[in-house]
């Protein structure tokens, strides 16, 4: 994926080539004058959440301002035979995590624990949260799940943004970079976080 300069400088060219002005823009987008001012000046990143929306508000493709070229959709394999039927709470094979938890406000159908173990999640999701999943091989736009990427061991918790090709995988911290899923990556949806309890 390109720099925050080289996307800048791509959206620079597309503001010049469709003769946009900053305000143009940022109604297009519908974000403040002030805020993609910032973005055009490198005075702020490019938040990659809203790429689609400058995306169409330019004429390109996402994956164009990206400087990624997607065929087709990305491939996703989710986690099979879920018994919906009861509520189970599981944890990760290696990790040791006992919290208490009031059953009786949970949905039906398996659920999980994971240990928050770094920082990219925060503030939201602060280092060594526990955080409750509830099984599932989808979520919708926006929602934080917990993903197994290219069959990698690691199990990550990531806010998903859907593209028309493509998923971007976020953290809520901005010192993490997004991770772009293609049509040449695996992904494992294993739940969506519905519930974050830490010790004070």
């Amino acid at each position: 994926m390109k720099t925050n300069d080289e996307i800048m400088d791509i959206l620079d060219q597309l503001k010049k080539e469709n003769n946009l002005s900053v305000s143009e823009i940022a109604r297009r987008v519908n974000m403040a004058k002030s805020a993609v001012s910032k973005y055009f000046n490198r005075q702020r990143k490019f938040p990659l959440n809203r790429v689609e929306d400058f995306a169409q508000a330019m004429n390109v493709r996402p994956e164009y301002i990206l400087g990624y070229e997607a065929q087709t959709v990305y491939p996703e394999r989710g986690t099979n035979n879920v018994e919906h039927n009861e509520t189970t709470i599981v944890s990760e094979a290696d990790e040791a995590v006992d919290f208490p938890t009031n059953f009786s406000h949970l949905s039906k159908g398996q659920h999980f624990y994971f240990k928050m173990k770094d920082t990219s999640m925060e503030p939201i999701i602060p280092k060594d949260a526990t955080v409750l999943f509830k099984a599932q091989d989808d979520v919708q736009d926006e929602q934080f799940a917990a993903i197994i990427l290219n069959e990698d061991p690691t199990t990550l918790l990531k806010k998903i943004k859907k593209q028309e090709s493509f998923l971007l995988l976020l953290s809520e911290n901005p010192d993490y970079a997004p991770i772009i899923v293609s049509e040449n990556d695996t992904i494992e949806i294993i739940g969506r976080a519905i519930r974050v309890s830490y010790e004070l």
